[in-house]
C-alpha cells in the first residue's frame, strides 16, 4: 500500500467539490463495525450543490471541508485508488455517546421534508462518528423511545432485530461529513441494495479500530470521510462482506 504526504486544506476542498460531480466516486463515512456508503448512477436524478451536498431518491450525502481538513492518497490491499479526508483527532471528536440517546428532531436533515423526524443515536461508542436512526412515524418513535438507554454491547435484548423491524432511515456522521439512507435495511443475510446503504456489526465494532489498521493514516489524525475512484466495491470500505443494516 502507498501513501503520498498529505495536501493542503485547498486543495481538500476542490477534491470534495470535484468528486461530488462524479457519480462514479464511492465514499464512505464510519469506522470498522459501523459504516454508510454513498453510491449513485450516472442516471441517478439528483439535487446537487456541487460544493458540499448531493441527494438522491435513495440517500444524500454532505461533505464540508474545514481549514484544518488533510488529504492521504493511497492505494487499498485491493488495489482500489482512495482519498482519506482526515481531521487531528482533537478536531474530529463528536458526542461520543454509548447507549441509545434521542437526539430531537433533525434540523440538520438534507432534505426538507425530514427536518421533523426524530433523531436517535444508537450509542456506538465512538468519539469520532455517530451512527443514528431517523423516522417520523409515531408508532417507530415510542418503541424507540422505549429503548433508550440500551447499549449495543452489554447484556440484554438487542435493539438491532427491532430497528431492522421498524426500517428507519439511517444518518451517520463525522465532523466533516453526513451520509443519509433512505433504502430499507436488507434482511438477515439477505443482498446488500445497491446505492446508499449502511452497514453495523457490533462485535466488529467492539474492536473500537476508527480505521483499517493498513491506512496510512498519520498518527494522531482520524479519516473522517473516504472517497473511493470508482464505484465501490461491495464491502470495500471497512469490512468483509455481510448482512446490511
Amino acid at each position: 500500500m502507498t501513501a503520498e504526504v498529505p495536501l493542503f486544506r485547498e486543495r481538500a476542498r476542490d477534491i470534495v467539490a470535484e468528486h461530488l460531480a462524479r457519480p462514479a466516486t464511492g465514499w464512505a463515512v464510519g469506522m470498522i463495525g459501523a459504516v454508510a456508503e454513498f453510491m449513485r448512477a450516472s442516471a441517478d436524478e439528483a439535487e446537487s450543490d456541487r460544493a458540499t451536498c448531493v441527494v438522491t431518491a435513495c440517500g444524500a450525502l454532505r461533505i464540508e471541508a474545514t481549514p484544518e481538513t488533510r488529504v492521504v492518497r493511497f492505494t487499498t490491499a485491493s488495489g482500489l485508488a482512495c482519498i482519506a479526508l482526515c481531521l487531528p483527532a482533537a478536531l474530529a471528536r463528536l458526542s461520543g455517546r454509548t447507549v441509545l440517546t434521542e437526539v430531537g428532531r433533525d434540523g440538520g436533515a438534507l432534505r426538507a421534508a425530514d427536518r421533523d423526524a426524530f433523531l436517535f443515536d444508537l450509542g456506538i461508542e465512538s468519539p469520532f462518528f455517530e451512527f443514528c436512526v431517523r423516522t417520523a412515524d409515531p408508532v417507530a418513535v415510542q418503541r424507540l423511545r422505549s429503548r433508550v438507554g440500551s447499549s449495543l454491547f452489554g447484556g440484554g435484548r438487542s435493539v438491532l432485530p427491532e430497528i431492522a423491524e421498524l426500517q428507519p432511515q439511517r444518518v451517520v456522521c463525522s465532523r466533516l461529513a453526513r451520509i443519509e439512507v433512505y433504502q430499507s435495511i436488507a434482511d438477515a443475510g439477505g443482498v446488500t441494495p445497491d446505492g446508499p446503504h449502511t452497514h453495523l456489526l457490533p462485535d466488529l465494532l467492539a474492536a473500537r479500530l476508527p480505521f483499517a489498521k493498513d491506512e496510512p493514516i498519520p498518527e494522531g489524525w482520524i479519516p473522517c470521510a473516504h472517497l473511493y475512484l470508482g464505484q465501490l466495491p461491495a464491502h470495500a470500505a471497512h469490512e468483509p462482506a455481510h448482512p446490511a443494516h
